[in-house]
């Protein structure tokens, strides 16, 4: 059941650092490369960064976890 959670935690985590790097890249750099390039580079960058802080999130919290039930 741990295993089933840490997963779905990493792919809804991911999923949110290719929305918001999407979203925030047609903010930034819409009107200069164009909504599309922009989204597209957006996400790349997103999920560059979030993946780094979703894992390092979660191996946080295992440890957390480990801790308080030994």
């Amino acid at each position: 059941m741990e295993a089933l959670v840490l997963l779905i935690s990493l792919i809804a985590g991911l999923l949110a650092a290719v929305i918001a790097g999407a979203g925030s890249g047609m903010r930034i750099g819409g009107e200069a490369l164009g909504l599309q390039l922009a989204a597209y580079m957006g996400s790349l960058y997103g999920v560059l960064s979030g993946a780094a802080a979703v894992v390092i999130g979660l191996a946080v919290l295992l440890v957390i976890r480990g801790v308080i039930n030994a």
